[in-house]
């Protein structure tokens, strides 16, 4: 078989050819030119980011007599034959397949031979984190000491499962993802070597695809090759064919009228995408990305250009359609969509989750309706309109006659003008069994509402508990306030969504019997610290009432 997969082809041979792993290979080659060659070292990362190619060109660079800044000449005796198959001073060994102890032992027996043609023999252990238990107990002191002509390079997507016995026993370099920007330049460079002719909008999207990794990028190249016509050319509208992807233009005409909150013209956009074959989960991730992109238009200014990597006249469309809302509704949309999202992975009506979902956002409002109705009302929410505990209200005929004294029964308003409007409060105080009453009924509301707030933390997932651990609940027998203060503010986008709301409100139905409203805010000062005059000042919140004992 004469073709070779793009990743083959183009696997790195020395370090300068590695992409994105700047500071690792720089340790890497001055460990080779100042001798200071480790025994054992872990290379640890996301698939397709390069561990396995480092692995062979350290191998490679330790062994060769005429490396040039540390990197493997390529061209001298050793090195051609270390590419060879023959030679066994490289030894690969598959860890999924190698797991068992009998294989760690076998390898055991064998690196007391000294190598062939090199300085080393260097054993390179893939997916490491597949031996099993005992294999690793058998490999720990030949990796602690192993002999001087051994190098011991595991490479692992999951080092948390590998025994911290092993990981302390190597020098562990993190593989980070690639970004997008350094595989769409890769690409570009195969492209040209490949002579095809490919827009750098076509190679964004490849690169995108590819998640960070460069072999999963390469692989869809290898794919989408054979798009090209007679010229070499491969067209866009083809690559968006092929991968079931929708064209930008479609995927923000749909946003757009989300925003317009038009679910007519958003079933119809739905329907044009899904009867042009685009999948479900893939609309559903060009939404969220495209929002996301919205948000960055919408908070970094002139750096959208560097960020966002895209032409003129897509940033002229999402610079309309940032226009349309605000911060809060971007962030509250792109959280629901997360959240709709891991409900496709295992569900077969996937078409009707994603027309849902885009119903849902044409209602989302910019500000969560629960802080908008407290912001109607001076500081504090007008859900707290009962009087409080101690305190009545009078209707009073004039300043001269409103009453300075009190007496055991409530005052009677015979006499007063009908016409009067003024209301006067009072401190309640010889009534010491109501008072006593009413202050047990609050202790009673206090517990309960602690009660309450324990159960809706048992009652979701523990990312959301984390968040909903830090506000301050307020159950005041018919409304339940969950307070964030000023700086925890940012963790009400996890919790003030419609669906989180309603699933509180049905806890605390189950929990009680009755309609509790559930109203997530930012608390904007202690209230329990100010005194009774204050308080009834700022529940009040009518100039036109005056406060006796103030």
């Amino acid at each position: 078989m004469s073709y070779l997969a793009l990743y083959r082809k183009y696997r790195p041979k020395t370090f300068d050819e590695v992409v994105g792993q700047e500071s690792i290979i720089k340790i890497l080659k001055n460990q080779i030119k100042y001798d200071r060659i480790g025994h054992a070292y872990l290379f640890s990362g996301i698939r397709g980011t390069g561990k396995t190619s480092l692995a062979k060109v350290f191998a490679k660079a330790v062994n060769c007599p005429h490396n040039h800044d540390g990197n493997p000449c390529n061209v001298c005796e050793v090195c051609t034959k270390l590419d060879s198959s023959g030679v066994m001073d490289i030894i690969e060994i598959d860890g999924a397949s190698n797991r068992g102890v009998d294989e760690i032992r076998e390898i055991r027996e064998k690196v007391k031979y000294p190598p062939v043609i090199g300085r080393y023999k260097v054993y390179i252990i893939d997916e490491v984190h597949m031996l099993t238990k005992e294999a690793f107990n058998a490999l720990l002191k030949t990796l602690e000491e192993p002999p001087e002509h051994i190098i011991f390079i595991l490479a692992t997507t999951e080092p948390q499962k590998c025994p911290n016995t092993i990981l302390s026993r190597c020098q562990r370099f993190e593989i980070r993802p690639i970004s997008t920007r350094l595989i769409v330049d890769q690409l570009k460079k195969i492209s040209d070597d490949l002579r095809l002719t490919i827009s750098e909008e076509s190679l964004f999207f490849v690169a995108e695809r590819g998640e960070q990794s460069m072999r999963d990028a390469l692989s869809i190249m290898d794919q989408i090759i054979d798009l090209k016509d007679e010229k070499g050319i491969i067209q866009y509208s083809d690559l968006l064919d092929f991968l079931g992807m929708a064209a930008q233009d479609r995927i923000n005409e749909l946003v757009g009228n989300i925003l317009k909150r038009n679910p007519e013209e958003v079933i119809k956009n739905l329907r044009d995408l899904e009867d042009g074959g685009k999948e479900s989960a893939l609309i559903m991730e060009q939404l969220i990305k495209t929002l996301r992109d919205l948000l960055i238009i919408k908070t970094t200014g002139q750096l959208r250009n560097k960020i966002l990597k895209t032409d003129e006249k897509t940033l002229s469309a999402f610079d309309t359609l940032a226009q349309a809302a605000d911060f809060n509704l971007f962030v509250n949309m792109i959280d629901f969509l997360i959240q709709e999202k891991n409900k496709l992975k295992y569900n077969s009506l996937q078409n009707l989750i994603l027309e849902i979902a885009c119903l849902k956002l044409c209602e989302f409002e910019a500000t969560p309706k629960a802080v908008a109705e407290k912001n109607e009302f001076s500081e504090f929410s007008k859900s707290k309109t009962a009087i409080s505990p101690g305190v009545r209200v009078y209707p009073i005929e004039s300043r001269q006659a409103k009453p300075n004294t009190l007496s055991g029964k409530e005052q009677t308003d015979s006499g007063l003008g009908e016409s009067d409007k003024e209301k006067v409060i009072v401190p309640v105080t010889e009534d010491k069994e109501l008072a006593k009453n009413e202050n047990q009924d609050e202790k009673v509301k206090s517990v309960s509402g602690k009660k309450l707030f324990d159960k809706l933390c048992k009652q979701i997932g523990p990312a959301q508990c984390m968040f909903l651990k830090k506000a301050h609940p307020d159950y005041d027998g018919q409304v339940f306030t969950i307070a964030f203060s000023e700086e925890d503010r940012n963790y009400i986008s996890f919790i003030n969504t419609p669906e989180r709301i309603a699933d509180f409100e049905k806890i605390l139905k189950d929990e009680t019997s009755q309609d509790i409203k559930v109203i997530v805010t930012v608390e904007k000062e202690d209230f329990s610290e100010l005194d009774l005059a204050e308080k009834t000042r700022r529940i009040i919140n009518d100039p036109a009432i005056e406060i006796i004992g103030d």
